[in-house]
Formats: C-alpha cells, structure tokens, sequence
C-alpha cells in the first residue's frame, strides 16, 4: 500500500506542506490548494493558549485538506511549555481530527504512547529530529533513522542547521544512504536553503513552507517554493 498523509500519495512527486499557527485564515490557505500545497501542519505549540476544544476547532477549520498535528516540545525548538503528560492528552485528543501526526523521537516521556495512540486510529507519524546548532555526523544521524524506524514511525523526518556544504553534503549522503526508509531531510539555515529544494529529487518526501511568519530558519515563503518546485519538478 502507498505512503499517503489522507489522500495525499508521497513518494511519486515532491508534495508541500504549509506551516499553519492559529492566526491564518482558511480563505488564504485555500487560494494555495491547487497551486502546489498539497496539504497543511498545524503548529498547535504555537497557538494562543486555549482549550482543547479551542485547538479542536481550528484543526476543524481545515477539512478537507490532509492536516499534520504537531505539538513540538522545547527542548527541539517548539513552543509548548507544559508537562508531558499534558502533552500526550492533547495528541490524543488532536488524533481523531487529523491525517498524521508528528511526534519528536527523542520524546522519551511520551513518544511511544502517541505512536500506540495514532496506529489505533490508523493515522501515519512522522518521527522528527531537529538540531538547531549543528548536523550531527553521518553515523548519528543514521542511528537516529534507525532508532525512529524501531519505534514503529510511518516517516523519519531529519532537521539541522547547516554551518557550510559540508553539512549540507552530510545530509545528502544521509538521505542516498537510506533509499528503502521514508524520509524528510531538512537542512535548516541560510546554508542549508538549498535542501529545501534539492532533497525532494533524492527522495525527501515533503517540502515544508509558511504563510505569515517561518517556523523554522531557512523556510522559503509558499509563493518562493511553488515557483521554484515548479521550475525544477515539472511533471
């Protein structure tokens, strides 16, 4: 059976994902669906604070496109600031509105009760590593792979800053040096930009982009990566 994020196929093509907080409105959202946003994420860390049904309603707001729920933690670079345990209840309770979920690996507290949470549910995870000071070296991050693969994740998505092209490169080889696993690999950081455009034709699944303000150092805005997606990946 195909990889697919609801009825988004990855695999076959370079699919966008657009990074949402709670303050975008669908119209705007909408006007990028069939211009090359296959489907959309949502940064619940980084909502105003609300109720669980407060985050329940915005993921709502987006039905009809495929929606990734992530509550990053801080310590990899997200905004959630209350305990694990809060943050597991609240992926369980964003599963049942969503296409996929992206939980850290090295969320130790909790990871595998979300990925037990998302499998009974039938909903794809996405095991992420970011590292926003460095890229680790090959043989890390290649144990981070394996380790996210074991853990029983649908996607391995691997996210660092890049200092130069050596790191760049280092994610490259990285990426060839795992052909049969599912994969996101992201070099963050003005070094590393051209990952963003260049990883998909390796076999990076997914393109990550924004509306309003980044999430991430590098991300290219949604009109500068359609164009340049459609400039390299015509069909």
């Amino acid at each position: 059976m195909a990889l697919a994020i609801g009825e988004c196929i990855l695999g076959d093509t370079p699919r966008v994902a657009l990074a949402l907080r709670d303050n975008v409105a669908r119209s705007d959202v909408d006007l990028y669906i069939g211009r090359g946003v296959d489907m959309v994420e949502l940064r619940i860390d980084q909502f105003e604070d609300g109720p669980v049904e407060y985050v329940q309603e915005q993921l709502r707001r987006f039905s009809g496109i495929p929606r990734i729920g992530t509550v990053r933690g801080r310590a990899e670079g997200g905004g959630w600031r209350l305990d694990e345990q809060q943050r597991l209840a609240l992926y369980r309770a964003v599963i049942p509105h969503v296409e996929a979920v992206d939980i850290e690996i090295n969320a130790d507290a909790i990871h595998d009760a979300v990925v037990e949470a998302a499998k009974t549910a039938e909903v794809p995870v996405i095991g992420s590593f970011h590292d926003f000071q460095k890229t680790p070296d090959e043989n890390r991050l290649n144990e981070i792979i394996a380790r996210g693969i074991k853990s029983g994740v649908d996607i391995v998505k691997i996210a660092c800053h890049c200092a130069d092209q050596q790191d760049a490169r280092a994610l490259t080889r990285v990426l060839l040096d795992n052909p049969e696993q599912a994969l996101i690999v992201i070099g963050m950081g003005a070094a590393g930009a051209a990952t963003r455009l260049f990883l998909p034709a390796l076999g990076s699944l997914i393109v990550y982009t924004f509306l309003g303000e980044p999430t991430a150092p590098g991300q290219l805005n949604c009109d500068d990566t359609i164009r340049y997606l459609n400039t390299f990946y015509t069909q």
